[in-house]
């Protein structure tokens, strides 16, 4: 038996308060316990939320795709000596980081009235046949351009008919695009009609024009633009143009707009690289690489080839390439170009480029654009 005068001081204390005064402190003790309660809830409950939100994420954090304005211009990564017109000197371009997607959404201008754009044609049926397509050319003309690309796309036309197929396509763009004359409903082209003080350049830049001015005067068949006038009604082209090369058919195909309403406009023969040298994927036209008249550098000989000379093998236009895709973005050099060598298209005779007749490359250049523009080579 310990008597209460023995105990540690602390134990007596103890003893006594939940002793003779245990009844006194268990209404403390719940307060207490209450109290500490509300303390940590009201704590925890307004801490600040540290997670990412709409409103709390920097507007400059989410990118936003600008069709008609290039993107900010990027740390330098490489420099690449590439054919340039001029001086004997070449010209060393900078290349921005590869572009990490080669589509682009195509937002009209504000400045192009909704007036003032063609009304839609209505779409192809999925199931229309080859002879309906064919036998639509005189009399619904876009429709007709339609259904041939999707057959074509789906490859639904067997090898016999599609010399016939193709030549249909270009004597339909020889009236739809290559003319002065707007078709009712093609989405392709629209009316402009000219203003004081307008030049070809400022047509195109103030009605988002995703080419080269120079098809504006292509189209409406200008020797030169001295010849505008006030009020002269123009044909100017709508939307990006994009190109696709087969290299077993040696062939390029030109589509303006996206999706399963693209349609040809134009159908070309191609060279390409010896021992398939061409490299295949998505690519879009390297920044400021578009050059006439360039000159060129022989990177196996070194020999040089001054922009006026006869011989210089890349004739008179260079539309560089530049992939987008991660088995082709470390590619360098390669572009799209004439030839004096006629012979050479429809085979592997280049050091890995495209290259086209003259007629064909002029027009090419003036189509395809930066950033508009996308180039799929297929095997």
């Amino acid at each position: 038996m310990t008597l209460d005068s023995q105990l540690p001081r602390s134990s007596f204390a103890a003893a006594s308060l939940f002793g003779s005064n245990r009844r006194k402190m268990i209404p403390i003790a719940l307060a207490i316990v209450g109290a500490a309660s509300v303390a940590c809830a009201t704590f925890y409950f307004t801490q600040v939320d540290e997670t990412p939100t709409a409103a709390r994420v920097p507007i400059n954090a989410v990118p936003e795709v600008v069709v008609a304005a290039p993107e900010a211009p990027r740390k330098p990564q490489e420099k690449q000596a590439i054919p340039s017109p001029g001086g004997p000197k070449q010209v060393a371009m900078t290349v921005p980081a590869p572009i990490v997607s080669p589509a682009r959404a195509v937002t009209p201008s504000a400045t192009v009235p909704a007036e003032a754009l063609p009304a839609r044609t209505a779409s192809a049926p999925a199931t229309m046949n080859l002879a309906t397509a064919m036998a639509m050319t005189q009399a619904d003309p876009v429709g007709a351009r339609l259904a041939l690309t999707r057959l074509i796309d789906r490859r639904e036309i067997a090898p016999a008919d599609l010399p016939a197929v193709m030549n249909a396509i270009r004597e339909v763009n020889a009236q739809l695009f290559f003319s002065p004359t707007v078709v009712a409903g093609d989405p392709v082209t629209r009316s402009y009609t000219v203003k004081s003080g307008d030049t070809l350049s400022r047509i195109a830049k103030r009605n988002d024009v995703q080419t080269d001015w120079r098809v504006i005067q292509r189209i409406n068949g200008m020797k030169s633009e001295k010849s505008l006038r006030v009020g002269q009604n123009l044909k100017i082209p709508v939307g990006a143009f994009h190109a696709e090369i087969s290299k077993s058919d040696y062939q390029m195909r030109i589509y303006a707009g996206e999706g399963s309403a693209r349609v040809i406009v134009a159908i070309l023969q191609v060279g390409l690289g010896e021992l398939n040298s061409t490299p295949t994927g998505a690519f879009m036209v390297r920044p400021k690489s578009k050059l006439i008249n360039p000159e060129w550098n022989n990177p196996r000989t070194g020999e040089h080839f001054a922009s006026d000379d006869p011989k210089n093998p890349i004739g008179e236009h260079w539309i560089g390439l530049i992939g987008v895709e991660a088995h082709n973005q470390g590619f360098k050099g390669y572009g799209i170009h004439g030839t004096i060598d006629a012979g050479s298209i429809g085979n592997q005779a280049s050091m890995g480029c495209v290259r086209m007749n003259d007629p064909d490359v002029e027009l090419v250049y003036e189509l395809l654009t930066e950033p508009n523009s996308t180039i799929v080579i297929a095997p």
